[in-house]
């Protein structure tokens, strides 16, 4: 039984001094009693106050012995609501990051808590979907059709709709619409990548180097610079994604009638000609080597290497890898013949496996709706190299970090910029891109023409595109 509190024991004495005080009844007092209305004698006054004390004695027992205290009510009505994260990133600096927002987010609340799993969530989540063991929150990369098209994910739609943190007049235009299919945003991006260009300050000044490029041809002016000086100029790389802005920035659109829309390719034009000829003639002149993210950054900070092209993603660990040995610079990639510097934005974003309850739906939502509050996507920019998705977030970020982490500046103007486009989401254009992958590489390496290169990419694009094969 629940403790008595004392305001029972009080009622209790009350009753006790109410029953003492028929103790000195008489007997002939109750005698004298009246007959009951049916005619029979009722119990004596003396009996009937005592049988009175004790039922209310009873009804206030048995009421501390069924309600619980205030503070239990409370507890019982704030009842917490648990889920798990699938974050995609294998730890590092963004794994790390978003352990610790979760950790924060917990601290801060009494109804939801989230635990995290660093897992591979876009390779794993259809399988989990099927075997109805999906997380209720995890986080995919761009295919979202693929997503779309097996069932597997919820629309944010109804849930986000209102919101303030949540809604299209506070995202970023490139974000907003990353993850949107039919009009339906099954994705909201957390992380994003837009290419940027890391560069050895102190490479550059003993080039005689004294401002970034803000052109291709400047670009490939200062590698000759570079190279002259005894270092490799430029690491790039191998991955076509790293080449789309350039294209782009010469006129290029990734599909005929635009960059997120169409069922054919449109590399073969004079945008892909220019474009990879320019990348061509770069490393056949020895001024471009080709790599893996890791090893461009290992070559860059060992001071092989002048500059490297990367994204957001990997401005943390690029900082990271040279840890202090010399400055490192960056800028937006440069323009092209449009005259404007085009990018793409990618990267991964929250989604909701369809097997979540509407409890654990809004309570993913509550972790999501802080996690997009400008406190915590200032806390995600200075610690991964992302920028914010929101322009409330962008608005909060200090202009020390930004003056002291130029990679984060750049990564805010390429994100910011109208000339950033979403990357295609179908899972159509996820086969063109392996394809693409497969053809930047044989064309710069000199292993295809450019001109015979780009038509074949487009014969089998368009082929990918409209259905007619698959990987």
């Amino acid at each position: 039984m629940t403790e008595i509190p004392n305001s029972i024991h009080t009622y209790r004495s009350k009753i006790r001094r109410l029953v003492d005080r028929t103790q000195g009844a008489s007997a002939t007092t109750t005698s004298r009693a009246k007959p009951s209305p049916t005619g029979r004698a009722g119990p004596p006054p003396r009996k009937r106050l005592v049988a009175a004390a004790v039922l209310l004695l009873a009804a206030v027992l048995l009421a501390a012995c069924s309600s619980p205290p205030s503070g239990a009510a409370s507890a019982q009505k704030a009842k917490t609501t648990s889920f798990t994260l699938w974050e995609s990133h294998n730890g590092g600096p963004v794994g790390d990051a978003m352990s610790a927002l979760v950790s924060k987010f917990n601290a801060s609340q009494s109804q939801v808590h989230v635990s995290i799993n660093v897992t591979k969530a876009s390779k794993k989540l259809l399988a989990a979907v099927a075997a109805d063991n999906a997380p209720v929150l995890a986080e995919i990369s761009h295919y979202d059709g693929t997503y779309v098209k097996g069932g597997a994910l919820m629309s944010w739609n109804s849930l986000i709709k209102g919101d303030k943190e949540l809604s299209k007049s506070n995202f970023v235009p490139a974000v907003w619409h990353n993850g949107e299919v039919g009009g339906q945003h099954y994705r909201l991006q957390t992380d994003v990548k837009v290419s940027i260009v890391n560069y050895n300050k102190t490479l550059f000044q003993k080039a005689g180097i004294t401002a970034p490029p803000t052109t291709w041809a400047e670009l490939a002016a200062d590698a000759a610079k570079l190279k002259a000086s005894g270092v490799i100029p430029i690491g790039w790389k191998d991955s076509s994604a790293h080449i789309l802005p350039a294209f782009m920035s010469n006129g290029g659109t990734m599909l005929k009638g635009g960059n997120s829309v169409g069922t054919a390719v449109d590399f073969n034009t004079p945008a892909g000609v220019t474009t990879f000829s320019y990348f061509h003639n770069l490393y056949s002149s020895g001024q471009l080597i080709i790599g893996h993210g890791t090893t461009l950054r290992e070559d860059f900070a060992a001071g092989k290497v002048a500059m490297i092209d990367g994204t957001s993603a990997g401005y943390q660990k690029t900082l990271d890898a040279v840890a202090g040995a010399f400055p490192v610079g960056a800028f937006a990639e440069p323009a092209g013949s449009t005259g404007h510097a085009y990018n793409i934005a990618q990267g991964l974003g929250f989604v909701l496996p369809k097997t979540d309850t509407p409890a654990e739906a809004q309570a993913a939502l509550r972790f999501v709706n802080w996690w997009f509050e400008p406190a915590q996507q200032v806390y995600w920019a200075e610690h991964t190299g992302y920028p914010p998705e929101t322009l409330a977030g962008i608005a909060a970020m200090p202009k020390s970090f930004l003056a002291s982490h130029p990679g984060e500046a750049a990564t805010i103007e390429g994100v910011s910029s109208h000339y950033t486009v979403p990357r295609p989401v179908s899972d159509s254009y996820k086969e063109v891109q392996s394809a693409l992958d497969t053809t930047f590489l044989e064309i710069v390496t000199g292993k295809q023409p450019v001109q015979g290169g780009l038509a074949s990419l487009d014969k089998t694009g368009d082929s990918y595109m409209s259905g007619a094969s698959a990987l």
